[in-house]
């Protein structure tokens, strides 16, 4: 009986997490809550999911083994695995990639590279200087899906411009099936995480150029 009422607690927690996360409100609805209380909300009952998960797990040690056990070993894995769906997997130079995702990462690295190098940023005739850093989600064909400014270089003309060279140098061929060195492979969506330096430095060497087929399509 114990395990049962434990099923039906996680079960009801498990249908308010996913209306949390919701984040659209029905029009009759009361006022929507704030990002930072949803988000508490969410952290809040996830780990409740955690704690409930936590006392299934040790009542069915507890059971023996029976095809009654089996069946709620399978049920309880299911349902973690509701409670724990994939998330976006970040890929920053720091990422213990895998030895696939190293290559495409510099290849991908080298293309936005050349296409700033190329097309660099300027504005009623004078060149845009500064820095700023992207995250680039991409499709499973290596287009992107969107690329957002994660931290802006305070000018949003240079703002822009990242993007445009990130949209412009996609897309960036079919990404590794196991970007992570431990052979992890189970998120919803890759982001890539990239920094852009538009600088003075004229002793900064150009990078290496990528072949013509491959080059950006600047518009």
């Amino acid at each position: 009986m114990r395990i049962r009422q434990t099923l039906v607690a996680l079960a009801a927690v498990l249908v308010a997490t996913c209306a949390t996360a919701q984040t659209e409100a029905p029009a009759t609805a009361a006022p929507a809550a704030t990002p930072a209380e949803q988000a508490r909300q969410l952290a809040d009952l996830e780990k409740a999911q955690r704690e409930l998960l936590k006392e299934l797990k040790r009542q069915l040690a507890e059971m023996p083994e029976t095809v009654r056990k089996q069946r709620l070993r399978a049920r309880i894995a299911e349902i973690e695995g509701r409670a724990n769906p994939p998330r976006d997997l970040y890929i920053s130079p720091s990422a213990k990639m895998s030895g696939p995702m190293k290559t495409y990462y510099a290849r991908m690295r080298q293309r936005i590279e050349d296409c700033g190098t190329r097309h660099f940023p300027s504005k009623d005739g004078k060149r845009l200087y500064g820095q700023g850093i992207v995250g680039i989600t991409l499709a499973n064909d290596g287009a992107v899906i969107q690329a957002d400014v994660l931290q802006s270089s305070q000018d949003r003309t240079l703002d822009a411009h990242m993007l445009k060279i990130v949209q412009a140098s996609a897309p960036f061929g079919t990404p590794p099936a196991k970007p992570m060195a431990d052979g992890s492979q189970r998120y919803r969506r890759l982001v890539v995480i990239t920094g852009f330096d538009f600088n003075r430095d004229s002793d900064k060497p150009d990078p290496e150029p990528v072949p013509a087929q491959e080059r950006c399509k600047w518009e």
